[in-house]
C-alpha cells in the first residue's frame, strides 16, 4: 500500500539587529538555505512535512502551541496570508515537543494535489510570548500520485 512521502525542513532561526522582528529566517530542505519549498512527493499519496526549528544563536524561538495557529495558507498564491486561514491541501497536524519541552517541530500534512504555488506563514512565539511570523512559499510540485 502506498505511503505519504516524508519530508524533513529546517527553519533556521538567527539572530538580526537589522530586522524588525530582531531575527532572520531561511529554510532548508536539503537544498541549501531557501525561502521557497518544493513539495515533490514523487507520486507518493502526499507528504508528511517535518518543519524542525533549528536555532544556532539560541533566540528561544519556539512554534505556536495550536497547529492551526502556527502555520497559515493562502492557496491563491496572491501573497501570504494575512489572517488565520486553512488550505485543504496543506493541513496542520501536531506541535510537538523536543526533549527540553520546547515546541520546535510542526508536522503537517501536504496533500499536494494542486500543482500550484502557495503562500504560507509560519507562526513563533518568543520566550515572553510575542509573536513573530515568517513567509516562505510553497511549490506544489507534481500533484497526486499516479
Amino acid at each position: 500500500m502506498p505511503r505519504a512521502k516524508n519530508m524533513d525542513i529546517d527553519v533556521i532561526v538567527t539572530r538580526d539587529s537589522g530586522s524588525p522582528k530582531g531575527v532572520s529566517f531561511g529554510l532548508n530542505a536539503g537544498h541549501g538555505k531557501t525561502h521557497t519549498v518544493r513539495f515533490d512527493n514523487d507520486h507518493h499519496p502526499g507528504i508528511m512535512v517535518y518543519f524542525n526549528i533549528k536555532d544556532p544563536d539560541d533566540t528561544g524561538l519556539e512554534f505556536k502551541s495550536t497547529p492551526s495557529n502556527a502555520v497559515w495558507v493562502n492557496s491563491l498564491g496572491t501573497g501570504c496570508p494575512t489572517t488565520q486561514c486553512i488550505w485543504n491541501q496543506f493541513l496542520p497536524l501536531s506541535v510537538e515537543e523536543d526533549s527540553a519541552g520546547k515546541k520546535t517541530q510542526l508536522i503537517v500534512y501536504c496533500r499536494n494535489k494542486a500543482v500550484k504555488d502557495f503562500a504560507f506563514t509560519l507562526w513563533f512565539n518568543w520566550p515572553d510570548g510575542r509573536e513573530v511570523d515568517y513567509d516562505p512559499i510553497g511549490n506544489g510540485s507534481n500533484g497526486p500520485r499516479s
